[in-house]
């Protein structure tokens, strides 16, 4: 092999590892109620009406209180109280609204650690993923 692949080679090699992981990876830990127990903020946002996005940071962001007993509060939002359920075979997190618009939301949760959690909404035909962060 002549110089000139071999450093070509090592390039590659490390262009390939810097792009395997990444400082804001997510790591998933076992999706219980306790662990999403407590209240969450939204921070970011990755929400497409067709074409490319990026996060966005999201200030003032809802924030989710989830009981162990299956019912939630949530400020600024239509669905503002109501029952949740989990669906651990699938990671998925529905909200059962009990306020005047009876309806249900379904989002399938990407990772989650003790205090970050990645959701993405089951149904968008783009993007629609929300990173919320443990208060």
């Amino acid at each position: 092999m002549k110089m000139r692949e071999l450093i070509l080679l090592f390039v590659a090699a490390i262009s390939l590892n810097s792009c395997s992981s990444s400082d804001d990876s997510l790591l998933i830990v076992d999706l219980t109620v306790d662990s999403l127990s407590g209240t969450w903020k939204l921070t970011e946002a990755y929400v497409s009406p067709g074409g490319e996005t990026t996060w966005q940071t999201v200030e003032n962001g809802t924030e989710y209180t989830f009981f162990s007993n299956g019912n939630f509060n949530a400020t600024q939002d239509e669905c503002s109280t109501g029952t949740y359920s989990l669906n651990l075979n699938d990671s998925e997190l529905s909200f059962t609204c009990t306020d005047n618009t009876e309806s249900m939301r379904s989002f399938r949760v990407v990772s989650i650690t003790e205090s970050e959690m990645e959701i993405s909404y089951i149904g968008c035909i783009e993007a629609c993923s929300y990173r919320y962060r443990k208060q």
